[in-house]
């Protein structure tokens, strides 16, 4: 079996403690032994002579061949798609015809998406639709342990609201840690529109090939500052060559005078071999680009601004509905539990990266407050010369 905890420190909190002070002397031993198993509890032999692994994952990757007739895994939403991925793909045991898959967790976290698709939506990629059957969802909520105190219940009634939702009710469409909590898809996203010609055009682009490369199209109302975002290209295993070509063919003649922000990462020439940079690919192709600002912090609290109203009541920044992954993106986006003003990089935010790099030069617009002369110029005579 393996019993699996984010890091470490989680792992000795929630499970080694309650393992050393709940479980039987007769039933097996905790020890970390220098066998295969390591760290674990070890079953006496006239009970099977199991092992429960204990296990944390702050390196999935090395669980990719390993072997586990029983996964239990707390806290599941604290990981991503792809770790839920690579240990049910060693959730498997010689002899045994089902193996188990368990997961506890509450409803919040960078796995909030996937998991509430997975276990409560039903939703599956294609891979697991014929899996379907196998997901089962068993809700538990505090009022169904009768055996919690009174100050628990109301220290949970002193909670915010978004986190009283989630760990009191099971809301699981609200959870904490959200990193732009002004979002609302009611204010923020608009019906597709005409932008107006003499709108500045600005294009933003983070690079991909496995994972997602992202072009936003956007425009500046020069009278307000407000930002349209009205395009969105989004697109994997895509070359250099086919990313530039993909944003001329969907430019018309002013998006092809848009200033083009992107990656600086794509000006970098990797090897002596390889001399010609992404950004020089782009470039040979009539995609010309400048390096985007980099700064993820002074990112992160330019959107927070433009995500309020400007004078006129309406919001600094707005995003036509066509543009879903960004929308998407913005909905679910999370803080870092380890850089706590910026966002969690862990998720998919490659729509965001783009969004941050076309907002280089977003600067905010001030009412005029220039005053004027109210007496007569002295230099007015000289209009009788």
């Amino acid at each position: 079996m393996g019993l699996f905890s984010s890091t470490f420190n989680t792992l000795r909190d929630r499970q080694i403690s309650r393992i050393a002070a709940e479980f039987p002397d007769w039933l097996g031993k905790l020890k970390d032994s220098k066998t295969a198993s390591g760290l674990a509890f070890y079953l006496y032999p006239n009970w099977g002579g199991g092992v429960i692994n204990l296990r944390n994952l702050d390196d999935i990757s090395k669980y990719k061949s390993a072997e586990f007739g029983f996964i239990g895994v707390d806290e599941l939403t604290e990981h991503p798609v792809e770790t839920f991925d690579i240990l049910r793909g060693s959730n498997r045991w010689a002899g045994m015809e089902n193996p188990v898959f368990v997961g506890a967790t509450n409803p919040d976290g960078i796995g909030n998406e996937w998991c509430r698709n997975y276990f409560i939506e039903k939703k599956y990629p294609d891979e697991l639709e014929k899996e379907r059957d196998q997901f089962v969802f068993i809700p538990a909520l505090p009022k169904d342990n009768p055996h919690l105190s009174q100050s628990y219940w109301k220290e949970l009634g002193t909670l915010p609201a978004d986190l009283k939702r989630a760990w009191l009710e099971g809301d699981w469409y609200v959870f904490k840690g959200r990193a732009f909590k002004n979002f609302n898809r009611r204010v923020h996203v608009i019906p597709e529109r005409e932008i107006p010609e003499y709108y500045t055009r600005i294009i933003g682009v983070d690079w991909g090939y496995r994972s997602p490369f992202c072009a936003l199209f956007m425009a500046r109302d020069p009278d307000s500052g407000r930002i349209y975002v009205y395009r969105e290209l989004y697109q994997t295993e895509l070359t250099d060559r086919q990313q530039a070509r993909l944003i001329i063919d969907n430019s018309d003649k002013f998006d092809m005078k848009a200033i083009r922000f992107a990656d600086p990462s794509m000006w970098k020439r990797n090897t002596l071999e390889n001399v010609t940079s992404t950004a020089e690919v782009y470039a040979k192709n009539g995609c010309f680009l400048r390096p985007g600002d980099n700064d993820r912090l002074g990112r992160k609290r330019k959107l927070d601004r433009l995500l309020g109203n400007l004078p006129d009541g309406l919001p600094g920044i707005l995003f036509m509905e066509n543009c879903e992954h960004i929308i998407k993106q913005l909905e679910l986006l999370v803080y870092d539990p380890h850089r706590s003003e910026d966002v969690d990089t862990r998720m998919e935010d490659h729509a965001y990266d783009a969004l941050g790099y076309g907002l280089t030069n977003a600067r905010e617009y001030r009412p005029e407050t220039r005053t004027y002369m109210k007496e007569k110029s002295p230099y007015l005579f000289t209009e009788k010369l």
